[in-house]
């Protein structure tokens, strides 16, 4: 809230002459060091209410409101005063009484909070309106700098903890995936191997790894360069990912060989998805800059049916032998390993 803006005063009294005078101060004191002034005048607290009412919808609640305790022949300013804490409890309530038998304290324990209640009898002298209209919005400027200050504080924290977290969660990312293929890299397909192995151990499941190389991979480079060379792993990458089921792990374990995890799985399901792999890749060559690079897989393919203290490293040497038969074999094949 800038100083530009208006304070805007509530004022509900039953008597002309008074609300000619408040109209007379504050319209003479507006636009001082607190800025301009904007009154809204009532004579009955049901108006007053009303006002209060549409500026609560409005979202631009009434800096103060000047109330007279009582205004017949309709409600007076402590029931106006209940019900406009009851709408804003910001808006800071000066009671006005000309009766020698109102009680402040009574007034002050029907309407709280007692700091935001201020007490005035009649007569008064003008400069006392003057001084209470500047002291209290003086307060209401203040209270609004401070709460723009808090929600400015409060974005810049969420802010400043949205990119932390960005950061934070970027870095974990980097952390286990590989920077080329967008595939879990070494440490992070372990990882889940060593999960997926202890869940083995506990339901006594099966669980099967599968090795895969992609065959003369050297000379696609020598042939094609570094970087169609890397456009083609990246790609086959890709399409081995969108080939395994979506709760098994396919990472990159390193130069051109991945390494397939999947839980729940013995012989027949484990060569199945190897052998879909194979064909995926075999069947369909990399698309690369109007042309087509042909590429195929070894894949070694080892499991467990039954848990016996078999170590990540049992199944990863067993599938790697296996991938070495495959290539043996001729390459762009598979051949399996069991662990029982």
């Amino acid at each position: 809230m800038t100083k530009s803006q208006p304070i805007r005063i509530l004022i509900a009294d039953d008597e002309a002459p008074m609300r000619r005078l408040y109209a007379q101060v504050l319209d003479k004191a507006s636009g001082g060091p607190h800025g301009p002034y904007e009154l809204v005048i009532c004579d009955q607290g049901e108006a007053a209410v009303a006002a209060a009412r549409e500026a609560a919808d409005n979202r631009n609640p009434f800096a103060m409101a000047f109330l007279d305790v009582r205004m017949p022949p309709g409600r007076g300013g402590l029931w106006a005063a209940e019900e406009l804490r009851a709408l804003e409890t910001t808006t800071q309530i000066v009671m006005v009484t000309g009766y020698r038998d109102v009680d402040p304290e009574a007034i002050e324990q029907r309407v709280p909070p007692s700091d935001r209640l201020l007490y005035i009898q009649k007569p008064f002298h003008p400069f006392e309106i003057r001084q209470f209209a500047s002291t209290l919005a003086a307060r209401w400027q203040m209270e609004r700098r401070i709460q723009e200050l808090h929600e400015s504080f409060e974005h810049l924290v969420e802010a400043r903890t949205a990119e932390l977290q960005k950061a934070y969660t970027e870095l974990e990312y980097r952390a286990t995936h590989d920077e080329l293929t967008g595939l879990p890299n070494r440490a992070a397909v372990l990882d889940t191997l060593a999960r997926e192995l202890n869940r083995s151990g506990r339901s006594g499941r099966a669980l099967a790894v599968v090795m895969v190389d992609i065959d003369h991979f050297k000379a696609i480079n020598d042939a094609h360069g570094h970087l169609t060379g890397d456009a083609v792993l990246a790609a086959i990458a890709g399409r081995m990912q969108h080939l395994v089921r979506p709760y098994d792990t396919i990472g990159r374990f390193g130069g051109e060989e991945f390494l397939l995890v999947i839980p729940e799985c013995g012989r027949e399901g484990a060569l199945h998805v190897a052998e879909r792999l194979r064909a995926g890749i075999a069947d369909q060559p990399i698309p690369h800059k109007g042309g087509t690079v042909a590429a195929t897989l070894s894949v070694g393919v080892a499991w467990v049916d039954t848990f016996q203290s078999h170590t990540i490293d049992d199944l990863i040497t067993a599938a790697d032998q296996a991938l070495y038969r495959a290539k043996a074999a001729g390459r762009n094949c598979v051949q399996v390993r069991a662990l029982n």
